[in-house]
C-alpha cells in the first residue's frame, strides 16, 4: 500500500447497508451475532453500550443479557434508523439516541460494564478520541469491543471487481477494510495496555448470479456511475457464487 490517507471515515448509504445486512442474514454459515451473545454471556451485564447501533440488529442480545434491572443503550448518527430500532424494540431500560461517535459521547464517567461496536467503529473519524471516549465511559473492568473486517475480507469481490473494470480496487477500499487491525488495534492496546483480537470467518453462499451482483453493487467497490452493463456483470460472477468473509473481534478491559 503505497498511498498515504489521512481521513478513512466514511458515510455509506443506508440501502447498501441493508443489502448487505440482508445477505449476511440469509447466505452466511457464521452468524457475528451469535458470537457476540456468546461473549455478552460470559459474565453479568448491568450496563451495556452499543456504538452504531443501526436498526437495532443486535439489542435484543443486549437485552437480553442486561435484564430487567440493567440498562441498554444503543447510539447512531443516522436518525432513520434509530426510528426503526424504536419501532422494533419497546422496554422501558432501553435508551435509543441519534449522536455521532465523533462527538463526546453523551454520558457521565463510568456509565457502562460493556461497550460494542459492530461494523462501525471504521466509521470514526479520530478513532483513538472514540476510543478514549469509549474508555471515559466505561467502569472499571468494563470491556470493550469492536468489530470489523480484515484485509483479507472478500477477496473475491477484488477478483470480480478487477475482471469487471479491469483495474484493481482502489488502494482507499484496501485501507478501509483493513483499518481495525492496521490502525484501531494499535489504538486500542496503547489506549487500555493491552487487547486481545479473535478472527471470525464466515462465507457468503448465494443462491444465483443476481444476488452477487446485488451484493457486489452494495460495497464500497461498486461506484454508482459505473457503466458496466448488468448482463456482463452476471456473466462475470464466479461460478463457485461463494464471497468470503474474514473478521476481527478487538477486545480490551478497562
Amino acid at each position: 500500500m503505497n498511498r498515504r490517507f489521512d481521513d478513512l471515515s466514511c458515510h455509506e448509504t443506508l440501502d447498501k447497508l441493508q443489502i448487505r445486512i440482508r445477505a449476511h442474514r440469509q447466505f452466511a454459515d457464521f452468524d457475528v451475532s451469535d458470537w457476540i451473545a456468546e461473549f455478552v454471556g460470559r459474565k453479568p451485564r448491568n450496563g451495556i453500550l452499543d456504538l452504531g447501533c443501526g436498526d437495532g440488529n443486535h439489542l435484543g442480545i443486549y437485552l437480553k443479557h442486561a435484564g430487567a434491572t440493567g440498562r441498554v443503550v444503543g447510539l447512531d448518527r443516522e436518525a432513520s434508523l434509530i426510528d426503526e430500532a424504536r419501532q422494533r424494540f419497546d422496554a422501558p431500560n432501553l435508551d435509543l439516541r441519534v449522536a455521532s461517535m465523533d462527538d463526546p459521547l453523551p454520558f457521565a464517567d463510568a456509565s457502562f460494564d460493556l461497550c460494542l461496536s459492530n461494523f462501525a467503529i471504521y466509521n470514526a473519524k479520530e478513532p483513538r478520541f472514540t476510543i478514549l471516549e469509549l474508555k471515559r465511559v466505561l467502569r472499571p473492568g468494563g470491556e470493550i469491543v469492536l468489530i470489523g473486517s480484515t484485509g483479507n475480507n472478500a477477496r473475491e469481490l477484488f477478483e470480480f471487481h478487477r475482471r469487471l473494470t479491469g483495474e484493481p480496487a482502489d488502494e482507499l477500499i484496501i485501507a478501509r477494510s483493513d483499518r481495525i487491525r492496521r490502525e484501531i488495534a494499535p489504538i486500542l492496546a496503547e489506549v487500555f495496555g493491552t487487547a486481545c483480537e479473535e478472527i471470525l470467518n464466515s462465507r457468503l453462499r448465494f443462491p444465483n448470479p443476481a444476488e452477487f451482483v446485488a451484493y457486489y453493487q452494495a460495497t464500497l467497490f461498486h461506484e454508482p456511475t459505473q457503466a458496466a452493463d448488468r448482463q456482463r456483470m452476471l456473466a462475470l460472477v464466479p461460478p463457485e457464487l461463494t464471497v468470503s468473509k474474514e473478521m476481527v473481534a478487538a477486545t480490551a478491559i478497562r
